[in-house]
């Protein structure tokens, strides 16, 4: 309201988030110096028509930021996170931790001809700070403003996004050494692929079900993370027992698609 007087507190935290997003914007800026990705999209809304002959489905996302060349066939993905970051997608073969994922699958429809140098969380405000003997504070503020997230392993492609690759000051844990890229979180473009058709599939098996009617309740654990009830509003109320709970191989670096090709 027009008539709302803040108390000191209020003003005190609105004079502190303030700074703090000063800080992130002119951050931002900085990495986008080694970046030569000239055309940005924001808050992009992707439809995607999954209609069927009898109903109409559209399957619908917007991604905070993608990057692209002037000729569109390169873009790098980023989606800006104000809690936890979390990138590890060893559970998206069960349908969870979909988020990169799917702004992956929605990024090629659009653009079916696309390379995707990377796709990356922001975290934009990340409280206290450790201090160290070795950074100053503002380096340790930046250091966790990199981008966390997977890189092509095409460094061709990866100078046109971040030429500072060789020691990275935007991709959190990107370097080069003798041997070539050191980062653990590196990716050929078979990866992509792969997470594409595994979201189509998940999106197919999500319509089918809705359709079905199929709500079982069957919470989904993996290792000792019961997944399914963490975020759960119904939990107090619902029916579940645990005989209930489907418990899920735990996997590392993806190994699912390995041992699809595999098998």
């Amino acid at each position: 309201k027009e008539d709302y007087k803040f108390n000191e507190k209020e003003l005190f935290f609105l004079d502190n988030l303030y700074e703090e997003l000063i800080f992130v914007i002119e951050s931002i800026k900085e990495q986008n110096e080694y970046n030569s990705l000239n055309n940005s999209l924001y808050e992009e809304e992707i439809i995607i028509d999954k209609s069927t002959e009898d109903l109409s489905i559209i399957f619908k996302g917007y991604i905070d930021k993608i990057m692209l060349d002037d000729d569109k066939k390169l873009a790098s993905i980023i989606d800006y996170k104000t809690g936890g970051a979390n990138i590890n997608l060893n559970n998206i073969i069960y349908g969870l931790d979909m988020q990169l994922p799917v702004y992956i699958y929605l990024t090629k429809n659009k653009f079916p001809h696309i390379r995707i140098i990377g796709f990356y969380l922001q975290k934009i405000l990340n409280g206290e700070i450790s201090i160290d003997n070795k950074h100053t504070y503002f380096e340790l503020k930046k250091d966790k403003l990199k981008l966390l997230g997977y890189t092509s392993m095409y460094e061709e492609d990866i100078q046109k996004f971040d030429k500072s690759y060789n020691d990275s000051k935007v991709i959190k844990g990107m370097r080069t050494t003798s041997k070539g890229l050191s980062s653990k979180k590196i990716y050929d473009d078979s990866l992509v692929d792969d997470i594409y058709n595994l979201v189509n599939n998940k999106i197919e098996n999500a319509i089918s079900s809705i359709m079905s009617a199929s709500f079982e309740i069957n919470p989904k654990k993996v290792g000792m993370d019961n997944i399914g009830c963490k975020y759960c509003m119904y939990k107090d109320i619902c029916f579940m027992k645990d005989n209930d709970i489907i418990n899920l191989k735990e996997y590392k670096n993806m190994d699912f698609f390995k041992e699809k090709q595999q098998g």
